[in-house]
């Protein structure tokens, strides 16, 4: 399921983010990498801050100036605006909003679903897309930060700073991502075996 929920993740992440903000974060990702980099280096050359010479420091150096490029990633916007018409009793409906189903769907979205029931059809067609489109965009802020956390961890402990608490931190988070995965992978299941829209 885990296979099968990157799939559907590659498969409609263009559905959930656009292009160009995806570029324009990228852009300024890079920027910001690479004056973080320039910084540290500049300080290391007039702080000696790290062990100076050795390639353990260039390379804690580089992962931190990693982190800053992807936490800048993750601070900016990249998914579609809602659309304007998406509305519930005159106030907007965001796409983001949505990462739960109704308790009718629930089941079917389990380890071992049951065959989806002609009665509940309609509802798993309508909250699987929903779903999906909510854990796609959920995935899709908290991976670059989830990498810039492991990023600064790993760099801080090039650079000897040893402490378990961010590492705990950040490892407790990168093991939540595979459960936010394996949930758009049966989410994609039920949707399917809810059959196409009549």
């Amino acid at each position: 399921m885990l296979a099968f929920g990157w799939r559907v993740f590659f498969r409609h992440v263009d559905d959930v983010l656009e292009r160009r903000r995806v570029r324009r974060a990228a852009a300024w990702s890079g920027a910001a990498g690479v004056v973080a980099l320039a910084l540290m280096l500049v300080l290391e050359a007039r702080l000696h801050w790290t062990e100076p010479g050795h390639l353990r420091s260039v390379a804690g150096i580089v992962l931190l100036a990693a982190g800053v490029g992807l936490l800048t990633f993750a601070c900016f916007p990249t998914r579609r605006p809602p659309d304007p018409s998406a509305t519930i009793n005159g106030r907007q409906v965001r796409a983001s909003w949505q990462n739960s189903v109704r308790t009718s769907v629930q089941p079917y979205l389990e380890r071992r679903p049951r065959p989806v029931a002609p009665d509940d059809r309609e509802a798993v067609r309508t909250d699987t897309v929903l779903l999906r489109r909510g854990l796609i965009g959920t995935l899709a802020r908290i991976t670059p930060l989830l990498l810039a956390g492991l990023a600064a961890v790993l760099g801080g402990l090039l650079l000897d700073y040893r402490s378990w608490f961010p590492a705990a931190f950040v490892l407790l988070h990168v093991l939540r991502l595979p459960e936010y995965v394996v949930r758009l992978g049966r989410a994609e299941r039920a949707r399917i075996a809810a059959g196409p829209a009549e």
